[in-house]
């Protein structure tokens, strides 16, 4: 009887590391997976979301898919077209460049002032906007959205400069309040004066004050 009890225990035992063994293993298999799964994610969302060297053009705080509107677009571009949820302008016909940070690579929020200086763009036309971070315009008493070449006003050397403030400011004025994160975009539909082909020239974000 003591020798089928020890029989028994010791095939009990067996059967207990293998299932052991096998939940451990298919525990691992499920947690590769899943830290697969998550990369595979991440990896998608920050492509679509921020762009890699194959897909955008920076220059300081601003970027530019170049591929937009054209029909060479990758997946990726029209991936982030499609969730900015906005009609593209085909790339050969316009640049468009955005700007989610200032020159120090902080975030750009509406608890902060801002002052955009530009020194080129003399040549051709172009608009500069403030938006949401959804990508809505920000609505504002003022109805103030938008400046273009021809309605900013610009200093005797041909520059100009666009304060970005909750508050009214003179001169060249949008307004922030209550945007949070906001972004900055500027669409060139020809390169001016003093804009290189690669983006040098764009105009500087410079962060003013904090509340």
């Amino acid at each position: 009887m003591a020798i089928a009890s020890d029989i028994s225990s010791a095939h009990s035992g067996r059967i207990r590391n293998f299932l052991a063994a096998t939940i451990g293993f298919i525990g691992n298999v499920v947690l590769f997976a899943g830290i697969a799964l998550l990369g595979g994610l991440a990896t998608s969302w920050y492509m679509i979301e921020v762009g890699s060297p194959l897909t955008t053009v920076k220059v300081g705080p601003w970027v530019s898919w170049p591929a937009i509107g054209t029909p060479n677009a990758d997946p990726y571009t029209r991936a982030h077209m499609a969730r900015q949820g906005s009609m593209p302008i085909s790339g050969t016909l316009a640049r468009v460049w955005e700007a989610r940070t200032d020159d120090t690579g902080q975030r750009l929020h509406s608890s902060c002032d801002y002052a955009v200086v530009g020194r080129g763009l003399n040549d051709g036309f172009w608009t500069i906007a403030v938006f949401d971070d959804s990508g809505q315009l920000i609505p504002n008493a003022a109805g103030r959205y938008a400046f273009n070449s021809s309605s900013i006003m610009r200093a005797p050397d041909g520059s100009f400069h666009v304060s970005l403030s909750r508050d009214a400011r003179p001169g060249n004025w949008l307004p922030t309040s209550g945007a949070g994160r906001f972004k900055v975009v500027l669409t060139l539909l020809e390169a001016g004066d003093g804009l290189g082909p690669d983006g040098t020239g764009l105009p500087e974000i410079r962060r003013v004050a904090c509340r």
